[in-house]
């Protein structure tokens, strides 16, 4: 079904969806996409990877906090700083809780310690999303944009972000469109854009999940087709690699897309071992990887060093944390996205499919199971102060197009699976976009307590947190009836243009099939 598009089209689709990203008139950010963002200042100005030079010790001299705390930066304990290197011997004892002056944010369990007053200071969080968003962030840099201006450095992450998350969504346009029909394709990437959170999260300030999204769609681009040349599969494997050295656990997404040798449907299952084409993926991969390990041993002192520390894992302890990425009411995917059970049903369905192309949505179910256990083992499942499931919605594409796949494969041939189908996608778009005009990170997460330092709430029934973002629609200010407008307006757009043209592709064939008609 692949059609050729002009690329002006791509371009009018690339700008709506890019508008849509900053329709909803609300600043959803947190301090974790600070550093990303800072880190073009470092790099550009000053030459190296350090933030000393936008940081202070506390406890801070008296006469300091009468210019306030902005002219001097952000404290060196704060939760996602930590040392350069080894520790030098003077470093006071570290804080292992402190994150700033209002303790918002505790430091992660197994870090890290804070960096002590003479140590360097480098982020806890790998260079790949900054390294990507450079080209945006470069031009604010060069115009002399001070690093204290923490407003725009937000902002201007946001445009990255915006900008990386509008390419992903034309690349899984394009590759759904080898599946399904131009109306499928368009309802599905609206699924992915506002369905999902890429418009509460990932398109709204410098977290990882943006350059995830644009790796792994990328990677399906090259690679989710019949027939795929050795130098599709280098490059797949380049982009892939590059993925880990954004967020480290796109690991195991990385051997989802690889072409291993999964079993063949049928009984007996048969392995067909093409070495080829892994051994091309792998070689992109390392050098895809290489940026990491470069920063790991320029900032940490060692190539295998990592910012993060010795984050705790325990499978032992995995079936709170399962649930709750499942389905408990204020984190589950299952309650979010539950049109996520349907591209489920894709992936066990390419199990039972001959064929490259389900051969690697196999290969990325098992990537999709093994994010889920490893996100289940971890002891801040959660994700901090954030609006739903952000952290499996790294696989977000795959499921998307997973599900294109599947209803190519007949998968919602019968009307109550359509039904079915529309019903939960209607209730993830009004979620997500209700979240996307009223969400505060220091709302909900934090009143009556942080969930960072207490999670029961997120197993509560009674106050979830989803229900909480759909009453704040009541408010109807200015601001929120303004965001409602301009997103639906965008949203009308799209459509008219993308209808009105597949109306005008039908005119056509039908005039070339009964010309007497014409």
């Amino acid at each position: 079904m692949t059609e050729r598009v002009p690329l002006a089209r791509w371009v009018v689709r690339g700008l709506l969806l890019f508008t849509l990203t900053f329709a909803d008139l609300n600043d959803i950010w947190s301090p974790d996409t600070v550093p990303n963002a800072l880190f073009a200042w470092t790099l550009l100005r000053e030459g190296d990877v350090d933030y000393d030079e936008f940081t202070y010790a506390l406890p801070v001299p008296p006469h300091t906090l009468v210019g306030g705390l902005m002219d001097l930066g952000m404290p060196r304990e704060t939760y996602f700083f930590r040392t350069c290197g080894r520790p030098e011997p003077s470093s006071r004892a570290p804080l292992q809780r402190m994150s700033g002056p209002d303790l918002s944010s505790p430091r992660g369990p197994g870090g890290p310690p804070p960096p002590g007053p003479n140590d360097r200071v480098c982020s806890i969080f790998p260079p790949g999303i900054s390294l990507l968003a450079l080209p945006v962030l470069a031009p604010f840099v060069i115009a002399g944009v001070p690093a204290a201006d923490g407003g725009t450095i937000v902002r201007a992450g946001h445009l990255a972000a915006a900008l990386i998350e509008t390419i992903a969504a034309l690349l899984l346009w394009a590759v759904m469109r080898r599946f399904v029909s131009a109306r499928w394709a368009l309802a599905l990437v609206l699924l992915y854009f506002l369905g999902t959170s890429v418009r509460t999260v990932s398109s709204q300030a410098l977290w990882q999940h943006p350059g995830v999204h644009l790796a792994l769609a990328l990677a399906l681009w090259l690679t989710l087709r019949e027939r795929v040349s050795v130098r599709r599969e280098l490059l797949a494997g380049l982009v892939m690699g590059f993925a880990v050295a954004i967020r480290q656990t796109a690991a195991l997404i990385a051997l989802g897309v690889a072409r291993l040798p999964w079993p063949q449907a049928g009984w007996p299952p048969v392995v067909v071992v093409r070495p080829r084409a892994p051994v091309m993926f792998a070689a992109g991969a390392v050098l895809g990887v290489l940026p990491l390990i470069a920063y790991n041993a320029l900032a940490f002192g060692s190539p295998f060093e990592q910012g993060y520390g010795d984050k705790p894992f325990d499978v032992r302890t995995m079936w709170p944390g399962l649930y709750g990425l499942l389905l408990s009411p204020s984190r589950g995917l299952l309650v979010y996205e539950p049109w996520v059970a349907f591209a489920l049903a894709a992936f066990a369905l390419a199990w039972t499919k001959f064929g490259l192309v389900a051969l690697r949505l196999r290969g990325l179910s098992l990537a999709w199971a093994g994010t889920l256990l490893l996100y289940a083992s971890y002891v801040e499942w959660w994700g901090g102060r954030v609006f739903g499931p952000r952290f499996l919605d790294d696989l977000a594409p795959a499921a998307i197009v997973a599900l294109a796949w599947g209803i190519s494969q007949g998968l919602l041939a019968r009307t109550w699976m359509r039904i079915a189908f529309w019903a939960t996608a209607a209730w993830s778009w009004l979620l997500f976009n209700a979240a996307a005009l009223v969400y505060d990170p220091a709302g909900w997460d934090t009143v009556p307590v942080n969930v960072n330092f207490d999670p029961s709430k997120l197993f509560s029934w009674a106050d979830p947190q989803w229900l909480n973002v759909l009453s704040l629609l009541a408010a109807l200010d200015p601001r929120l009836i303004a965001a409602s407008l301009l997103s639906a307006l965008v949203i009308a757009l799209l459509l008219r243009l993308e209808l009105h043209r597949g109306g005008q592709r039908c005119a056509r064939a039908r005039r070339v099939s009964h010309p007497s008609e014409g």
